[in-house]
């Protein structure tokens, strides 16, 4: 607690002059502070150095692998524009087919469909003889008789 009485006091406790003496302690002891301060910065440096060291040796090697990276991307990028050449070709035709092709798949169809319609035509003219031998010769399709005089094998077309 700051008082009158304790103002005086403190005025009275002035501070004693310093001895040489004691003046080269404080100043040693400033500069051993200063020398531990100079210490440690020299062990940073060196600490910097090292690691600056390093990740040169890192990127030598980094360099060194793109360089073998790149000679293997070398047939990739080849094969890689064969097969863009490729597509595009292929893209091409199947233009073209569609355009050249495209009737003659069409006709096709239709000759599909003509042979269908014949073949339904066929087939109800073979009924129509199968129902003439049953009529004029007593033929019965499922099974053969001894007495048949007419031989033929069972078919019905799908």
């Amino acid at each position: 607690r700051l008082t009158i009485r304790n103002m005086h006091r403190r005025e009275g406790k002035r501070k004693k002059p310093k001895s040489r003496l004691r003046q080269a302690i404080e100043q040693h002891r400033r500069d051993a502070a200063a020398g531990s301060n100079l210490s440690n910065i020299t062990a940073m440096l060196a600490n910097f150095e090292m690691r600056i060291e390093a990740l040169r040796t890192q990127i030598r090697i980094d360099d060194r692998e793109i360089g073998e990276l790149e000679k293997q991307l070398i047939p990739l990028r080849k094969k890689r524009d064969e097969m863009l050449e490729e597509t595009k070709d292929l893209k091409e035709f199947v233009r073209h087919f569609d355009k050249n092709i495209g009737p003659f798949n069409d006709s096709y169809d239709n000759l599909q469909k003509g042979l269908k319609d014949r073949y339904e035509v066929a087939k109800g003219k073979h009924a129509a003889g199968i129902q003439l031998l049953v009529d004029v010769y007593d033929y019965h399709p499922a099974f053969k008789r001894w007495d048949d005089s007419f031989t033929a094998t069972p078919f019905k077309p799908q």
